[in-house]
């Protein structure tokens, strides 16, 4: 059954609207003026197959063409967060998906992924429309838990910001089984804050290592 819980709004203009959870795309119901304060309905950006991790620079040698991406699955469903995987063999990447989108799912605000390598590092990535203030960066907040800061990387359809999470960091998400928030700012330096459940976050990455 869909969840509504409140939702803060943009600093000094009152309420985004109400959220709703389906399964593990959180909808939000937008107020107007927010939309226009942001410019969803142009920056809108497609689902990605999947979130990637910062990578090295390309080799001078890198062929002209790249290889089509690899079709992503989702495999398993935790609660509020999904299991999704692409590639096969030793290419094969999996990662803890959730999914913020506005409640006529023509518009995805956010793209949260937490990407994990048994024994190796853990990336937290979050995806967020074009125009956005880039100086900012994206904070994801959660209770009792310091922010952790995500730096951006790039922007083309969509802008990826990034981080990898420490030891304390990720025990603290893992243990987090309610909401929290991801904070980034609109290109005129105004605050989007938008809501984030942690409810499953942990099963889904221990399942995402063993997929």
């Amino acid at each position: 059954m869909a969840r509504k819980v409140p939702c803060t709004g943009l600093a000094g203009s009152g309420h985004l609207g109400t959220t709703t959870q389906k399964g593990t795309t959180m909808q939000v119901h937008l107020r107007h003026s927010f939309a226009a304060a942001l410019g969803l309905c142009a920056a809108a950006f497609s689902l990605p197959a999947a979130a990637e991790a910062p990578k090295a620079a390309a080799p001078a040698t890198a062929p002209a063409a790249q290889a089509e991406q690899p079709a992503t699955k989702t495999l398993s469903v935790h609660d509020d967060w999904a299991v999704r995987c692409a590639g096969e063999g030793d290419a094969r990447a999996c990662e803890a998906v959730q999914t913020i989108q506005t409640a006529d799912n023509k518009n995805i605000l956010a793209h949260i992924a937490v990407r994990a390598k048994k024994d190796g590092p853990v990336h937290l990535i979050a995806q967020v429309p074009p125009g956005v203030w880039l100086p900012s960066n994206v904070l994801l907040k959660v209770k009792d838990v310091p922010d952790v800061v995500l730096t951006y990387k790039r922007c083309g359809r969509e802008c990826t910001a990034a981080v990898e999470l420490t030891a304390d960091q990720l025990k603290a998400l893992k243990a987090s089984n309610g909401a929290g928030e991801i904070v980034f700012a609109a290109g005129e330096q105004k605050p989007i804050i938008l809501p984030i459940s942690f409810k499953g976050l942990g099963a889904a990455l221990e399942a995402s290592l063993k997929h």
